[in-house]
């Protein structure tokens, strides 16, 4: 059940705040049915229910956390929740909802499938229905510290004495879940958005962005945080950027092979191409060109690194 995971997206104050505000604007009390589409524990649906919603229907494909849910739900008399222990997808005939709702959204932001799901959620909406949210932006910004970058090499210099090139440049194609401070873009230009999805509309999988810096002054690249900012109705939003409150989520480092000092007047161009499949897991791949060179790296069925690390 990952109950310890399902606590902490209840713990997120910031998180649940957003998703509250949101469904308080657009719930008519007594009139809109809601549906809740990867519903988890149900923390999301509870929320409707206590805003008014005539209906309410959690659907989720975990069924021990569907069993869970509906318990909570009947231990405090709301009578008004349906709960469906299957993939929102695999709903042959689902009955029509006025909003819709998904909190399926990972680190990188569309990991978790939420592009498929609120694509597939057309079926779910009465005429005149919404989504929840309703679009995403990803951002990219370059990073100048160089103390996420040490920690991918732990085999250079030690007592063995060996050559671990090949284990270094492993290490450095990859992602990395971590924490960004102000301090590790000093001298590094401003983030910039390298992808938008509008959910109101058909969704593709494989996802592309292209991104250009000219800098203003020196830096030393040592590869780029990412992070995401979600739209979930007119005039709310929820941002993992470094700077924004913190959630449960974090930003994404993604490394490049070696440190590039970079002089004011130079440029970085940055390619990101990436595809989400809950059967082949994640292809990510980013290409970085300077005026010294190119660097194309990729990772190939999501070998997303979560382990905490010490700052």
């Amino acid at each position: 059940m990952l109950i310890d995971y399902h606590r902490r997206l209840a713990a997120d104050s910031i998180r649940c705040d957003a998703f509250r505000r949101a469904l308080e604007r657009v719930i008519v009390p007594g009139v809109s049915r809601v549906g809740d589409l990867g519903s988890g524990t149900g923390w999301i649906g509870f929320m409707a229910h206590q805003l008014g919603a005539r209906t309410v229907t959690l659907y989720e494909r975990v069924p021990s956390l569907a069993k869970i849910s509906e318990r909570v739900a009947r231990a405090n008399g709301m009578t008004r929740i349906q709960v469906y222990p299957e993939d929102s997808r695999a709903i042959i005939d689902p009955g029509p909802h006025d909003i819709i709702v998904s909190e399926t959204l990972g680190n990188l932001a569309l990991e978790e499938g939420i592009g498929e799901v609120l694509w597939d959620a057309r079926r779910f909406l009465a005429s005149g229905g919404i989504r929840i949210p309703r679009a995403l932006t990803l951002y990219a910004r370059p990073v100048s510290s160089r103390r996420y970058f040490v920690e991918l090499d732990p085999w250079s210099g030690g007592s063995l004495g060996l050559d671990c090139a090949p284990l270094v440049s492993l290490s450095r194609q990859n992602l990395y879940v971590r924490t960004f401070l102000e301090s590790d873009f000093t001298g590094a230009p401003e983030p910039q958005a390298w992808d938008r999805v509008d959910f109101t509309k058909r969704f593709r999988a494989r996802r592309e962005g292209s991104l250009e810096w000219n800098l203003e002054e020196g830096f030393t690249l040592h590869g780029f945080a990412l992070w995401w900012e979600a739209e979930l109705v007119a005039g709310i939003s929820l941002s993992t950027a470094p700077d924004a409150p913190a959630t449960h989520w974090e930003q994404i480092y993604m490394p490049i092979k070696n440190p590039i000092r970079l002089h004011a007047g130079s440029f970085i161009r940055l390619v990101i191409k990436s595809r989400f499949s809950e059967t082949d897991g994640v292809d990510f791949s980013w290409q970085v060109s300077t005026p010294y060179g190119n660097e194309r790296l990729s990772i190939r069925a999501g070998d997303i690194e979560k382990d905490p690390v010490e700052n």
